[in-house]
């Protein structure tokens, strides 16, 4: 009788487990898919399907100026302007990590600042730019809830023909 019930136990438990997983490997599927369409949005200039895969309450911090977007309209007025300075910009996947609720890229920007940003004081300077970052994405309900970019102002100015001694953080 002993053994009977163990034996129930063990299937159940298994059962379970199973069960769990299969859930917890859908939504890492489904964190992947997001992360992909992320880098695919920006990559065609489609800044109203990038901004439907944040929640309505979403935040996105720029780390290495300081600055922070809440909101999904502020968001995609960040990111059109972003890449309007460098519109033939490209984004590359290097590195994914995926779990139910985060997510972390490493990436290469590609593209020639051939605009600049006027309101930022950069002008254009016709250079070819290749700049590596890591986004870090907090993920609830198929939605981005926060996105953190890190990667190096100083880096960025060299990128785009800028000399970073005559550029202050402003």
């Amino acid at each position: 009788m002993k053994k009977k019930y163990f034996l129930t136990f063990f299937f159940v438990c298994i059962a379970t487990t199973s069960f769990s997983s299969e859930k917890e490997n859908k939504k890492i599927r489904q964190n992947e898919e997001l992360v992909n369409n992320f880098f695919e949005t920006i990559n065609a200039k489609d800044i109203g399907t990038f901004a439907s895969l944040f929640t309505e309450e979403c935040t996105y911090e720029e780390v290495c100026r300081g600055r922070f977007y809440r909101g999904r309209e502020a968001v995609a007025n960040y990111i059109k302007a972003t890449i309007d300075g460098i519109p033939d910009s490209k984004f590359e996947i290097v590195t994914v990590v995926v779990n139910e609720n985060h997510a972390t890229v490493e990436w290469i920007w590609t593209g020639t600042n051939s605009v600049g940003w006027p309101k930022m004081n950069l002008p254009a300077t016709g250079k070819p730019m290749n700049l590596k970052g890591i986004s870090m994405m907090d993920i609830e309900n198929g939605k981005i809830k926060s996105n953190r970019d890190y990667w190096d102002w100083n880096s960025f100015l060299k990128g785009i023909g800028i000399n970073p001694e005559s550029k202050s953080q402003g």
